[in-house]
């Protein structure tokens, strides 16, 4: 669907949720109307609101992956070549209409033209999808779960926070299996959650108030001079979560949708309880009770992703969850040929920069592209080296003997895409620890950095684009993107939520993700994965957002790193266990 008609979907439905609530919270209501049933309705017309890209992506490979054929994989790619192009040719003939100059009559009439063939081959590929594979509709035009579809999916230790932000208010629904309930904040509105995640976000990362693009020197030299508001990261707490709270009580794992600023806001840094010392004190923050302690959390771009990670991106049928509906009609999913590979890594590149203390951030992707499409080589090889990289994947190769981990030289775009492409198709664990460029206010799309060549190709510029990761082919468990802003198109709030390499991700295959907000400190983030995997081998495959939970505390227990800033960064997206 295209982002034009998605924006006027989300708007349409926020504003049928506003009036939905406003009829349960005290307005008109129709007479056959009930608070379960106004409350049931709501929740469908939120989900609409918060579509995105990202649950768009989850859709696709999962339907792509129910249908056990190539083919389809195949068809579903030109068809979204087609989507975009149709899209592309929507705008222009708008823009053409607006001018009467005979040039631009002309080429209004070629643009038609062009609109009206794509139409057609767009139809003849739906055609044969619909011939071909009658499910991949069904699967790649997912609704909103109901109250009682979503129950049904959800685990018995696990609770669902869907928040929706609006213009006038934020509004709130936790769910378990066997409870519901909303809540209203009209003190945290659009602009108000805007301005309470950039208050919180400008003490994550100060990298724009030193007058730095890309290197943060607090991060650098392991002290934060910017004190973490506590107060006002209690404030959404306690507008947002805690008046639904009690459904969660006895569970474990809390499931979050968020839509917005707030979707840039890692909810593991909200404390439960009030503040008590001073914000830049150690101490402090060491003693305060966060949300991450009271809950293991995964992050979900929809509410019916559940549906795909769940229903469809599951190898073995016997893995469904009992609230799934009907298998869809078709050849079964087939796993990855050959043997399992336990952790394919790429990272540590050889990078000619100053390496003492270097964070994991970079310019944005514009500044390091060449004039053409490719990336400048000698401008990426300028980019700090990261020792601690280094250090966390041989930690994570002493730990899986059996893996394949590319390293420095051996790090390569060459190697990611076509030497090692069939071993990324068989890996349990995928990770990729270097530098996460964002897509900045040009055209570049955001990335991630390995060893630049000689001489950059189309093949091989040294920088893997989300373009390029989405052709890859994955079925792992747990892709770990152990970089800076991973989680966003821009790293900025209120753009797409878990958009960017997320979406490239779940497009590729993966069925959770582990992503960052802001900047990371290279040192704690090497000791954040290594215990996260340490934790993950400890307990099993469906405790990975447990798993992050103790890389986090294994950061949060060194003095240095009691602030957020090195501890919270990354969040868990897609399947938490």
């Amino acid at each position: 669907m295209a982002g034009s008609r998605i924006g006027s979907l989300a708007r349409a439905a926020g504003l049928a949720a506003v009036l939905v609530l406003g009829a349960a919270t005290g307005g008109s209501a129709r007479v056959d109307d009930t608070y379960e049933s106004l409350r049931a309705e709501a929740f469908e017309a939120a989900q609409w609101a918060i579509a995105s890209d990202a649950a768009d992506a989850l859709a696709k490979v999962s339907a792509r992956f129910a249908q056990g054929d190539d083919a389809i994989g195949r068809l579903a790619e030109g068809r979204e070549a087609l989507i975009t192009r149709r899209d592309r040719l929507e705008h222009e003939i708008e823009r053409l209409y607006a001018l009467d100059d005979e040039a631009s009559r002309q080429r209004r009439e070629t643009a038609r033209a062009e609109y009206d063939q794509t139409l057609d081959r767009l139809r003849t590929v739906d055609a044969e999808i619909e011939t071909r594979f009658p499910a991949y509709s069904e699967l790649t035009s997912p609704q909103a779960l109901t109250v009682e579809e979503t129950q049904g999916l959800l685990r018995e230790d696990e609770g669902l926070l869907l928040v929706l932000v609006n213009p006038e208010a934020a509004y709130v629904w936790a769910l378990t299996r066997d409870r519901v309930e909303w809540a209203r904040s009209e003190s945290l509105g659009q602009e108000e959650m805007a301005a309470a995640v950039a208050r919180l976000r400008a003490s994550l990362t100060t990298a724009a108030a030193r007058g730095q693009p890309y290197i943060d020197p607090s991060l650098l030299q392991d002290q934060t001079d910017t004190a973490f508001d506590r107060a006002e990261a209690h404030r959404i707490y306690s507008e947002l979560i805690a008046p639904v709270e009690d459904v969660f009580r006895g569970r474990s794992t809390l499931i979050t949708v968020t839509s917005g600023d707030l979707s840039a806001l890692p909810l593991a840094l909200l404390p439960t309880e009030a503040p008590d010392g001073a914000d830049d004190s150690a101490a402090a923050l060491a003693a305060t009770p966060w949300l991450i302690d009271r809950y293991a959390l995964a992050a979900l771009p929809s509410v019916s992703s559940l549906t795909a990670l769940r229903c469809h991106l599951v190898s073995d049928p016997a893995l469904r969850s009992p609230g799934c509906p009907p298998a869809p009609a078709g050849p079964a999913p087939q796993a990855a040929a050959g043997e399992r590979i336990e952790l394919v890594a790429f990272g540590a590149p050889v990078l000619a920069g100053h390496a003492v203390g270097a964070a994991r951030g970079a310019p944005p992707a514009g500044d390091l592209m060449g004039d053409g499409p490719l990336a400048d080589v000698e401008r990426l090889r300028a980019l700090p080296a990261l020792p601690g990289s280094r250090a966390e994947l041989e930690a994570l190769q002493s730990r899986y003997p059996r893996s394949l981990v590319r390293m420095g030289e051996a790090a390569t775009e060459t190697a990611v895409r076509q030497t090692d492409r069939e071993a990324l198709s068989r890996a349990r664990f995928v990770v990729f620890s270097t530098h996460g460029l964002l897509a900045g206010s040009d055209q570049a799309e955001p990335g991630l950095v390995l060893t630049p060549p000689s001489i950059g190709t189309a093949e091989d510029d040294g920088y893997l684009s989300a373009s390029e990761a989405a052709e890859l082919r994955l079925s792992a468990d747990f892709v770990v993107l152990s970089a800076c802003n991973t989680a966003a198109s821009d790293g900025q709030p209120g753009g797409e939520g878990l958009s960017g390499l997320a979406r490239a991700f779940f497009y590729a295959g993966a069925r959770s993700l582990v992503v960052s907000h802001w900047e990371v400190s290279d040192a704690a983030t090497t000791e954040l994965m290594t215990r996260t995997f340490a934790a993950l081998d400890d307990a099993d495959i469906g405790e990975r957002a447990r798993a992050l939970r103790e890389g986090m505390r294994a950061v949060r227990d060194n003095p240095r790193w009691a602030h957020p800033a090195y501890w919270a960064p990354f969040t868990l997206v897609g399947e938490p266990g």
